[in-house]
């Protein structure tokens, strides 16, 4: 291992053989193992059927196939979403969690947020209509529950309520009996939605609770639930030492600053999944 390589492979990669593939010469027979989650990405064409304003910034876009007619997909998993050219801007993909039933396969769920100047979510709110074609590929990620019966924690802010819609279906669609805590958080009640969505799971499974809370609410806003961060909330809510796994979604600094209270109760990197998204 020269050292250009060895600057990028840890002592634990090391030890178990693991290079840098742009690095290493071939020179004898190799055996190529695909992981068959790989196997089933592929290029979709999709018409827009409905697109819903859930708040100022953020919208559901739900997506009927057409080529191919049927999706496969894990719980948790997300899709990139193609941006033609237009005003002068480049053609993009970008990633977006899965929001809905996975027990549908002829249609899917994003939950859209409008990033300012974003390339893909100003197409999505400006320019997409219902009835149009879209493309997409996919579905890609490692992000979905376990076969464990350990207590979850789904944590989550703003659009990261994708994934976490998608698992509490998957949940209902299982009959799981697990306890699961779902700790949702914003700025202002304003940024906060699909509260009936979530009571509706907590009358359908068996030990679900949702706590959404508000960082900043404003006298005469009417707020009556968790005020504080939503990490504050779950620092609040978790006693420590906790056996519980941990299942995140929403903007790096949430999840780092997540991932440091779960730590404090005693959950380890082991039993704490995520996608993190930029």
């Amino acid at each position: 291992m020269g050292p250009t390589e060895a600057a990028l492979i840890t002592t634990e990669e090391a030890a178990e053989d693991i290079r840098l593939s742009c690095q290493v010469k071939v020179r004898g027979d190799v055996r190529l193992e695909i992981p068959p989650e790989l196997l089933a990405v592929n290029e979709y064409v999709a018409v827009v059927e409905a697109i819903t304003d859930l708040t100022y910034d953020i919208k559901r876009l739900r997506f009927r196939l057409k080529d191919p007619e049927r999706i496969e997909f894990v719980p948790g998993q997300y899709i990139q979403l193609f941006t033609p050219r237009y005003h002068g801007n480049e053609e993009v993909y970008r990633a977006y969690s899965i929001a809905s039933d996975p027990a549908d396969k002829t249609a899917i769920d994003l939950i859209v947020r409008l990033v300012p100047n974003g390339i893909c979510t100003t197409w999505c709110f400006e320019y997409l209509k219902v009835g149009d074609e879209v493309k997409f590929n996919g579905p890609y990620g490692e992000f979905h529950l376990s076969d464990t019966d350990a207590e979850i924690l789904f944590i989550a802010g703003g659009s990261g309520m994708a994934p976490i819609e998608c698992l509490l279906h998957h949940m209902r669609n299982l009959a799981s009996t697990r306890r699961a805590t779902y700790f949702f958080g914003g700025n202002n009640p304003r940024d906060m939605f699909m509260a009936a969505e979530m009571r509706q799971f907590e009358a359908e499974l068996a030990d679900f609770t949702y706590r959404p809370a508000v960082s900043r609410p404003q006298p005469g806003d009417g707020w009556d639930g968790e005020v504080g961060l939503v990490t504050e909330v779950l620092d609040r809510h978790v006693a420590g030492p906790s056996a519980a796994e941990a299942y995140l979604c929403g903007s790096p600094g949430m999840i780092d600053a997540a991932i440091k209270v779960l730590e404090s109760k005693g959950i380890t990197a082991e039993r704490t999944f995520y996608d993190k998204f930029a």
